[in-house]
């Protein structure tokens, strides 16, 4: 009898899986769902299975991502936990690109689009502040002057942005936990993920507590859904540190699969994603076959599809009037890829590349786990 596949014993030291694949399937997702809201049009209603079941999947883009973001830091911090070793590489992921895409958004799109006279945009400090800002991931609302003031979805340059403060705030948790020492203890991560889960279920309401729609249409996350999105990221931190006991199942799959489907638009649906999400996303990385990794072999593009995809999408939305979700799809799921393709190896690849001058790891992957 074939022993089982257990995370720990077969897959979570290794190099081989397909998260690459995956994350470019989220940020296409992405791009996929953003195509209706940014063209002025509602979802298609019926028929209602396959509705259904096409919200369910492009929904769920933000979650794969936050769901392999757990998984790959909480490792991440296990095998070296210095905490600014672990800061350093978590600023060279996000920050360099970033800063260059919204400097090309701020100084090359926004001139080219603004309704303003070049000499009053360039004069207004907005654009600078955008800029500044970002650096900062204070990316919450990001406007430029006159820019895609006209379009269906006015205003919002980058609306995709609001998700990277959230992401990095969990980051800081897993530090924080880690600096004391509750990354290994029992209860110790399992109950921050309970805590989350809780507050993101209906049990708990946080509807008091969200923003006031921003004027200008900039896109931010809800408090329900941005609990729900580090319940997933917790959910993913948590599956690798009990990795010597979970056993990757396609049966198991099948019935979370099913579970997801059935609850995705319900009020659960924030409770029952962290529960059901990372475990679909770890079986489908570890235990399809490899070979599928060659569709991502020009790079790891995700990152640059996910944060120009929506000004893309945006400018397509300006220059072309009367555009429809599957016109936008057609042009801007190429113009993404290679933009996040040229963010890749003229950016991401090189600032990675740096992570070699900080101190190597203390510790492996067979650190001490709770039992």
């Amino acid at each position: 009898m074939n022993a089982p596949k257990t995370l720990l014993a077969n897959f979570a030291a290794s190099r081989e899986n397909n998260f690459d694949l995956i994350r470019l399937i989220a940020a296409m997702s992405v791009l996929v769902f953003h195509c209706y809201p940014l063209t002025g049009t509602a979802v298609p209603a019926s028929p209602r299975l396959i509705a259904d079941f096409f919200g369910a999947v492009v929904e769920q883009g933000v979650p794969v991502f936050f769901a392999i973001s757990g998984f790959l830091i909480a490792r991440s911090w296990v095998s070296n936990p210095r905490v600014l070793t672990y800061a350093s590489k978590r600023l060279l992921r996000l920050i360099p690109a970033l800063v260059v895409c919204v400097g090309l958004i701020s100084f090359v799109l926004g001139p080219a689009l603004t309704t303003l006279e070049l000499g009053a945009y360039l004069s207004n400090p907005t654009p600078y502040l955008y800029v500044l800002r970002s650096a900062v991931l204070f990316t919450f609302h990001g406007i430029l002057p006159g820019v895609f003031t006209d379009n269906p979805y006015p205003d919002a340059v980058n609306g995709s942005l609001w998700t990277l403060p959230v992401e990095a705030s969990a980051y800081f948790a897993i530090g924080a936990l880690g600096l004391v020492g509750l990354m290994t203890r029992r209860w110790g991560l399992a109950s921050v993920f309970a805590a989350a889960l809780l507050l993101a279920s209906p049990l708990v309401s946080l509807a008091a507590f969200a923003p006031v729609a921003a004027e200008n249409g900039a896109a931010t996350g809800t408090p329900n859904l941005v609990i729900s999105l580090l319940a997933v990221f917790f959910a993913g931190s948590l599956l690798f540190v009990y990795r010597r006991h979970v056993i990757l199942n396609w049966w198991l799959a099948a019935v979370l699969a099913g579970l997801w489907l059935l609850t995705w638009d319900s009020a659960w649906a924030g409770v029952i994603a962290p529960l059901t999400i990372p475990y679909l996303v770890l079986i489908t990385a570890y235990r399809t076959p490899r070979a599928l990794s060659r569709l991502t072999r020009p790079g790891d593009v995700s990152y640059g599809v996910y944060i120009y995809a929506f000004p893309i999408q945006q400018s397509i939305a300006a220059i072309w009037t009367g555009v429809d979700p599957v016109a936008m799809f057609v042009v801007a799921a190429p113009l993404a890829y290679l933009a996040g393709l040229a963010s890749w190896r003229l950016i991401e690849k090189p600032a990675l590349a740096l992570k070699r001058r900080l101190p190597p790891a203390t510790v492996g992957l067979t650190s001490r786990l709770p039992e």
